[in-house]
């Protein structure tokens, strides 16, 4: 397989997409070029594109065709209003209804995985965590590790923990398996065959639910621990973390944030 490699900062690159083990090819991603000496805190923002007869734009109506018949339902009568000259506002998805399409890289630079994500599999979600009184460390141990789970595994939790998987084995392989807080890669005096490097969400994934690339960091399994048991503040701003002592810690190692 081809190296891992993230798009250079205005490149564009023709990929194909993997959507419910089909594939689609042809489709345009690019990394957005914007002015980052005035927005300098601001992550990288990627664009996928593609025109609405392409093939992977049916398939998307097809699975989000809920949303699909809503937003058309709505457009009908927006266009019936104008006509009587009345004057319209944007159309806004119920929050019941919402949902997203997740896009991850693989092993092969020109081929990404993209994977529906739907409100409703996080509330189910979110209401076995609060069943079970589940802390933080244990349903990160769940997320990562199939063999601990020890609420109901339902079809909305492995997706979860897919999504997971995903974001945090992208995350490591751009940080190289080094710690985000002290930059090392730990397992270099023991020989480097072995990748011992850990995630986690700074916002509380049992009460966030945010599981995206923007809510988690790459730290080596000390200073991972050192935050589960202390509980120091991320300040987004200065990008450190601020401890209940006042000592403060700030991270060597930024790609993403």
């Amino acid at each position: 397989m081809e190296k891992f490699k993230k798009l250079a900062i205005g490149e564009n690159r023709k990929i194909s997409i993997i959507l419910n083990h089909k594939i689609y090819t042809d489709i345009q991603v690019i990394n957005q070029n914007f002015n980052r000496e005035k927005y300098p805190n601001h992550p990288e923002m990627y664009q996928v594109r593609y025109s609405p007869q392409h093939e992977f734009s049916q398939a998307l109506r097809m699975l989000f065709s809920e949303i699909t018949n809503y937003v058309d339902y709505k457009l009908v009568q927006n266009n019936i209003l104008k006509t009587q000259g009345i004057k319209t506002t944007n159309i806004k998805i119920p929050e019941e209804m919402r949902c997203s399409i997740a896009f991850y890289t693989t092993e092969n630079p020109n081929i990404w995985e993209a994977i529906p994500v739907y409100a409703t599999e996080f509330n189910q979600l979110k209401n076995e965590i609060a069943q079970y009184s589940m802390t933080e460390p244990d349903f990160e141990n769940l997320l990562l590790n199939d063999n601990t789970a020890h609420i109901v595994q339902e079809s909305h939790i492995n997706k979860i923990r897919k999504l997971n998987k995903n974001v945090c084995d992208n995350l490591k392989k751009i940080y190289a398996y080094r710690c985000q807080i002290c930059g090392r890669l730990i397992t270099i005096p023991y020989g480097n065959e072995k990748k011992v490097i850990e995630a986690h969400h700074i916002d509380p994934f049992i009460t966030s639910l945010n599981n995206n690339f923007n809510n988690i960091i790459i730290l080596c399994p000390n200073h991972h621990r050192i935050i589960h048991a202390y509980n120091p503040i991320f300040r987004l701003k200065t990008k450190d973390f601020l401890y209940p002592n006042g000592y403060k810690e700030g991270l060597q190692l930024n790609l993403h944030l």
